[in-house]
């Protein structure tokens, strides 16, 4: 890890899913949560990580991800609510042009693009300090890791012996290269942008007894207006309004919605984004006007923490 890597700013990115992750360099602090990425490792991906199921490899690992930074080392990890679901690093040694990499993903994560997005921003890094080649070793049975590295659109060679595998991967700026990030970018847009724009439950928050609120007025025009998906009002003074169900709170709804309309008092939005995010809403759309700098900070980092995405606020 290079003395500038904990300086480098953090980076929010989308997997393939649409799921907003955060991508930063390894910390100190981090030790516990990379042993516990590794302790729930299922016995066969740690053999497959680490070519034997060794808790004691595990706790390693994470020694030398958390450790002083050393030149020709870097350490990035992803994580989404404050919980680490991937590593990746690469090592050169401190000399020369190549530098070794592996990666671990969380159990239940693969195929999501944890790891592709890591090497992503390890390729960058590692350009950038002049390197041009990564290698790894891998089991050939590691058809998933062997996959992620033929799929990133760099020219990967392999060299198997017995039962393993090296490959080598050219870091070239590449028009190939080039075309399968933007590819990779453009279809994670468009899956987190489904909540918004296809929602299939919307729950209007704020919305009114009276005439005259822009939640009542939003939420008629959602009831009249031809939508065809689950639709909930949220407000703790009644059980219906406009003969749509409502309910007390985002929490006691009885289906997670995808998009969330707040219509509130701009105090109540930051609390309310967090007790959507803890529910799993997909997408936030704000229109409440006013916020101050500390309670939009708060909306946008709660955003980010719980991997919605946020259209507002002040968006009427």
């Amino acid at each position: 890890m290079s003395d500038d890597a904990l300086s480098r700013p953090t980076v929010h990115a989308l997997l393939a899913d649409g799921t907003t992750v955060c991508i930063r360099p390894v910390a100190p602090g981090d030790r516990d949560q990379l042993v516990g990425l590794y302790e729930e490792m299922s016995p066969e991906n740690l053999r497959l990580r680490f070519f034997a199921a060794s808790r004691r490899s595990a706790a390693m690992a994470a020694d030398r991800a958390c450790a002083e930074p050393r030149n020709g080392y870097r350490a990035l990890l992803a994580e989404t609510g404050g919980q680490v679901i991937g590593l990746a690093e690469y090592d050169s040694g401190g000399t020369g042009a190549t530098a070794d990499i592996s990666i671990a993903v969380a159990d239940g994560l693969h195929h999501r693009g944890v790891g592709t997005l890591l090497i992503e921003h390890l390729v960058s890094a590692a350009r950038a300090e002049g390197i041009t080649t990564f290698t790894a070793d891998a089991l050939s049975e590691n058809h998933e890791v062997l996959k992620l590295f033929a799929d990133l659109g760099l020219s990967t060679a392999r060299h198997f012996e017995g039962p393993e595998v090296r490959c080598t991967i050219a870091l070239d700026q590449s028009d190939t290269y080039l075309t399968a990030v933007e590819e990779r970018g453009r279809a994670a847009d468009v899956a987190s942008l489904a909540s918004l724009l296809r929602p299939r439950t919307v729950a209007v928050v704020g919305a009114g007894r009276k005439p005259g609120s822009v939640g009542r007025a939003i939420l008629h025009q959602l009831h009249s207006g031809g939508y065809t998906g689950r639709l909930f009002a949220v407000n703790p003074a009644a059980s219906s309004i406009l003969g749509v169900p409502c309910h007390s709170s985002v929490s006691a709804l009885p289906r997670t919605p995808d998009l969330a309309v707040l219509a509130l008092p701009a105090a109540a939005i930051p609390g309310t984004a967090e007790e959507c995010g803890k529910a799993g809403v997909r997408a936030l759309l704000v229109v409440t006007a006013g916020l101050d700098v500390d309670q939009a900070r708060a909306l946008l980092t709660t955003c980010r923490s719980h991997g919605m995405r946020l259209v507002g606020p002040n968006c009427l």
